[in-house]
């Protein structure tokens, strides 16, 4: 067996037993170089091998990602009613990204204590013709081991999917409405412009809340399937 064989033997035994977590990032491949006393083409060939097996995303000028075990395409076989007509892959700018209690409202939603600790993370998808603002509400117990980095490389489903319940049930409300100053900035539309809100509120096989997402649009295209 070959050395970079190995390495990507061992690298993908870390990935199996969870040492690195789905949408995990790996360590750069300078790091892995000189952790494992191996040559550059070593470890380019080890990671070019896990590559080909889909347990690794390669994304250039960010990083090494432990790759997402649900397709993208899978938002669209969960979703609702509602269903994006095409599925891309936009800029995600990180707007706001910290720990709060989940408060009176969202505590009843998630089926959790008013006093537990929540994520609350808002970023920006920048696509060439719009703007869409997504807010991501994860209760800490469900979602310990949380990681930034993967808001950047992972689909909605594929981050929710991340945690400790998997997603069996997506729940979608959409709603239309008029930009207030703050959204009509970040949307980059006019106020009193209209946009959707779309909410998506996810399940586990017990119906047990997972998380809660918001997305607001102003220009993007939905067809709604009745059957």
């Amino acid at each position: 067996m070959k050395l970079f064989e190995k390495l990507a033997l061992q690298l993908m035994e870390q990935i199996s037993t969870g040492q690195y977590s789905v949408g995990a990032e790996l360590p750069p491949e300078g790091q892995l170089q000189k952790d494992y006393e191996v040559s550059r083409t070593t470890v380019r060939k080890a990671i070019d091998r896990l590559v080909e097996k889909n347990m690794v995303v390669r994304k250039k000028g960010i990083g090494l990602f432990v790759a997402p075990t649900l397709s993208t395409q899978t938002i669209l076989e969960m979703t609702g009613i509602i269903k994006p007509q095409a599925y891309s892959n936009h800029k995600k700018q990180i707007k706001e990204a910290y720990l709060r209690q989940a408060g009176c409202f969202y505590s009843q939603l998630l089926k959790i204590k008013s006093t537990e600790l929540i994520y609350f993370i808002g970023f920006l998808e920048i696509a060439t013709n719009n703007v869409t603002k997504t807010i991501f509400l994860l209760p800490l117990t469900n979602f310990p081991d949380f990681q930034l980095s993967i808001i950047k490389v992972l689909s909605a489903l594929e981050i929710i999917n991340s945690g400790k319940k998997k997603v069996d049930k997506l729940e979608q409300d959409l709603q239309l409405m008029v930009a207030n100053a703050e959204l009509s900035k970040q949307l980059r539309i006019n106020i009193n412009a209209p946009f959707f809100k779309i909410t998506n509120h996810y399940f586990d096989i017990n119906n047990e809340p997972i998380a809660l997402e918001y997305k607001f649009a102003s220009n993007t295209k939905y067809v709604v399937d009745f059957t």
